[in-house]
């Protein structure tokens, strides 16, 4: 499925790679998304500067980048794994606000969500960015 939608879903398996630099995120994100059948998180990352790496090891189909982490920040690493790993999608996350939204898209993320969002939303998000769309609304 392609285009704009945020509805859909898909039968296979969608691996997915956390970044972010809190634990207590990575480790609630992980626990959520872990309970539906059809995600696995295949690693998570603490920094954006680790990001190609667990990318080219791990092959995820969607990746969730923070936008906000010391080191190497969200856009930074999602504009080097566009460059390095394009068939990785990836959703960045952000308490920032919209605004973020024009810089998340040109350092090629697929869509934009806040940290704030519903699960319900979150997953239509995810499961629409893992089969081709992009371009979600905030």
């Amino acid at each position: 499925m392609t285009g704009n939608s945020c509805a859909g879903g898909i039968a296979a398996e969608i691996r997915l790679l956390l970044v972010d630099d809190h634990p207590m995120v990575r480790r609630t994100l992980a626990e959520v998304l872990s309970e539906e059948d059809d995600l696995v998180v295949v690693g998570e990352c603490d920094d954006g500067s680790q990001v190609i790496e667990a990318a080219v090891r791990l092959r995820p189909d969607v990746v969730f980048m923070d936008v906000s982490m010391p080191g190497v920040d969200g856009l930074a690493a999602t504009e080097a794994l566009q460059a390095a790993a394009p068939e990785a999608r990836v959703i960045v996350l952000t308490g920032e606000g919209p605004q973020t939204r024009a810089a998340a898209m040109a350092a090629g993320a697929h869509a934009l969500v806040p940290k704030g969002v519903r699960l319900g939303a979150l997953l239509r998000r995810l499961r629409t960015v893992a089969t081709g769309g992009r371009g979600c609304p905030y």
